[in-house]
């Protein structure tokens, strides 16, 4: 019997120690050696047991569908998971495996009393751990109604360094100075951009060690702490569940001012209220806001860097819009002191450069002969067919398990709508992809000497297609050759790779590069 030790904790300081893994994994080995099975692989995982989104539960139930184990054995029900419908999604797939679920700690029967006593256990444990986070929020709050710092500080706050003997920060002058340089300097009119230049010229460090960037500026001038106000709960983290990537994330959200708690004394003032108040001022005055034409009129964003000194170049826009450039950040309308010579470059000038590029490589003879030649030669990609029908094989197997779960109670109703719908919307992407499969036939032979002789019209398509191409079009054609430009007021430079077909069955790539002056 092929048997995985699986072994769990809830932080990196219980790993770090080792104590509690090393623990559970010579008690599950030794009992596992003592029944007889084989331990193929031991599995550790540091994370709460209360999400399935763990690398180590993850790899143990791809083990399971791949049949590659006959035992799963973990220490106890609670370090499998802490969730009772966790519990009961993991059951399942053992049993889908054919495999068993043992634990050192407890001993259930594969009856249904058994496995009625193993979600008794599970609810036990998600109980627990609800009872474990609320002493532990309790405790927090009583702690900041005492004038200290409830939680760890991570890697702490600028300007000050965190005393654990009395719970609360205390000023390091060096930093606090920079601090107020910062506050005094922005209420003086100096930019985000320019300050962080300013420092960064000084040799002054960050926290990190590392530069100052104006977003690092901003964040410091919005934090109410260096005023000598600590704020506990002032935000809450909500799992959400993310659609488009089938999992569950975190958004921080702001609470009612109401649960609010303030940790009176715990963060030492550096700055006064009185400027404070004056930075905030100007963060939250409307005119500060870009009154320029939305980015997304900038169809070269993101892909375009300067000639003269490489960095990544960045639209412009004067007269309300009317004009639009692009522009060089280190050059003379960017921020701080002046560091290169590039100019302003009309974005119609730069754009029609590019398109005509683009026209001269995707509109040539040769490469639309070959692009039909290679279409002419497609075959059904059976192994691609083969890998939606095992795919969706297993949608069908877990849209089984969810109706199973929740006929035996064991998912509730909201769980089992949310779970069907992510399920369904992951089958009707893979039967489309079926059909598009299946539907590849075996070509007919083609007369390419007519094709050749309709290549003048579809030439002339396409360059109808790239001049006229914005938005999504001009986007999806950059990314389909991996548009790279580099521009200056004197010229620009394209390169990119386009597939280039032989006569052979094997595609190729090549590298094109193209000069525009």
């Amino acid at each position: 019997m092929r048997a995985l030790v699986y072994c769990r904790v809830s932080t990196d300081a219980q790993e770090r120690d080792g104590t509690s893994l090393d623990t559970q994994e010579r008690a599950a080995v030794k009992v596992a050696r003592e029944s007889g099975y084989s331990v193929t692989e031991t599995v550790r995982d540091t994370a709460s047991g209360f999400t399935l989104e763990r690398p180590g539960i993850e790899h143990v139930r791809r083990l399971l569908r791949a049949g590659a184990v006959d035992i799963v054995l973990a220490y106890a029900v609670d370090r499998l998971s802490r969730n009772q419908n966790h519990i009961g999604v993991l059951f399942d797939e053992v049993a889908q495996a054919g495999a068993q679920l043992e634990f050192v700690t407890e001993d259930f029967e594969d009856t249904a009393i058994g496995r009625f006593i193993l979600a008794a256990r599970a609810f036990t444990a998600e109980v627990e751990r609800e009872k474990i986070a609320e002493r532990t929020m309790r405790g927090k709050a009583e702690r900041a109604r005492r004038g200290k710092l409830p939680q760890g500080t991570g890697k702490g706050m600028y300007g000050y360094a965190y005393d654990p003997d009395t719970g609360t920060r205390q000023i390091v002058e060096a930093q606090a100075a920079v601090v107020r340089r910062i506050f005094e300097a922005f209420v003086a009119g100096r930019a985000c951009n320019g300050i962080s230049n300013d420092l960064n010229g000084d040799g002054v460090p960050a926290f990190s060690g590392g530069r100052w960037y104006a977003l690092t500026i901003r964040r410091l001038l919005k934090n109410e702490a260096f005023a000598g106000r600590t704020i506990y709960r002032r935000t809450r983290a909500d799992r959400v569940r993310d659609v488009a990537r089938g999992r569950w994330t975190r958004r921080i959200v702001e609470r009612d001012q109401s649960e609010w708690i303030e940790v009176a004394g715990a963060t030492p003032v550096i700055i006064d209220r009185g400027l404070f108040d004056a930075a905030q001022k100007i963060l939250d005055d409307p005119s500060r806001r870009p009154q320029t034409a939305p980015s997304d009129v900038y169809l070269l964003r993101g892909r375009i860097s300067c000639r003269e000194c490489g960095a990544k170049m960045v639209g412009h826009a004067s007269n309300r819009g009317r004009y639009r450039y692009y522009r060089c950040p280190n050059g003379s309308s960017g921020p701080g002191e002046t560091s290169c010579c590039s100019r302003y470059i009309r974005i119609e000038r730069l754009e029609g450069a590019v398109k005509t590029a683009l026209t001269d490589l995707l509109a040539s003879p040769d490469r639309l002969l070959g692009e039909a030649k290679r279409l002419a030669r497609r075959q059904p990609q059976d192994e691609d067919l083969e890998k939606v029908f095992q795919a969706l094989g297993e949608v069908e197997s877990a849209q089984g398990r969810l109706v199973r779960l929740y006929t035996t109670e064991a998912l509730p109703e909201h769980l089992l709508r949310e779970e069907s719908r992510v399920l369904s919307e992951r089958r009707e992407v893979l039967e489309n992809t079926r059909r598009e499969l299946q539907a590849q036939t075996v070509p007919t032979p083609r007369d390419f000497s007519r094709i050749a002789g309709d290549v003048p019209a579809a030439l002339s398509a396409i360059r109808s297609w790239v001049k006229d191409a914005s938005g999504d079009d001009f986007d999806l054609m950059l990314r389909a050759v991996d548009a790279q430009v580099r521009a200056s007021h004197e010229g620009v430079e394209i390169a990119g790779a386009v597939p280039i077909f032989p006569d052979g069955d094997q595609a190729d790539f090549a590298t094109i590069e193209q000069t525009s002056a």
